[in-house]
């Protein structure tokens, strides 16, 4: 027989828990520097509910093609860490996800500087969560990209 652990006890997320506390403060123009790949794209939270969330990226000068525009990965990058954190603000103590798969369309092309993704989990599963979000320029007026992703939904190791 399998021993139960409470909830409370079980190992978590720390990004799903830093968000869920930015959350429940309704913290807005908050640094998310979490993680390498938020910090090199200077994510910050602009704001949040249940139904989704709104971040503000920089795309590095690195991520520049020889004809000027943001690399597709680079795009692709911010809005499935969008999706990622959007689905994590969902989700329950103890839980965590990963992109199963990632749908990507590249509307216009975007220009080094900074971006906003707007996230949203169209539906929560116990083991797999679709979310969608859209990536605009800097203005939030030209969409930029959008995209779709399948999440796996586990536990965390412990």
């Amino acid at each position: 027989m399998a021993d139960v652990i409470e909830p409370t006890l079980r190992r978590d997320n720390p990004d799903r828990a830093l968000l869920h506390e930015l959350l429940s403060a309704q913290a807005s123009n908050v640094t998310l520097d979490m993680n390498p790949a938020l910090t090199s794209l200077r994510a910050t939270l602009l704001a949040g509910s249940a139904d989704g969330l709104s971040l503000r990226f920089t795309a590095p000068d690195h991520s520049v093609q020889g004809n000027g525009v943001v690399s597709g990965g680079t795009l692709a990058s911010m809005l499935d860490l969008a999706m990622a954190l959007a689905l994590l603000a969902r989700l329950p103590h103890g839980r965590t996800c990963a992109t199963i798969s990632l749908t990507v369309d590249m509307i216009e092309p975007g220009y080094v500087g900074d971006f906003i993704a707007d996230a949203r989990v169209k539906r929560l599963g116990g083991r797999v969560s679709f979310v969608e979000a859209d990536l605009y320029d800097a203005t939030g007026t030209r969409r930029v990209a959008s995209a779709t992703a399948p999440f796996a939904v586990f536990d965390v190791r412990g």
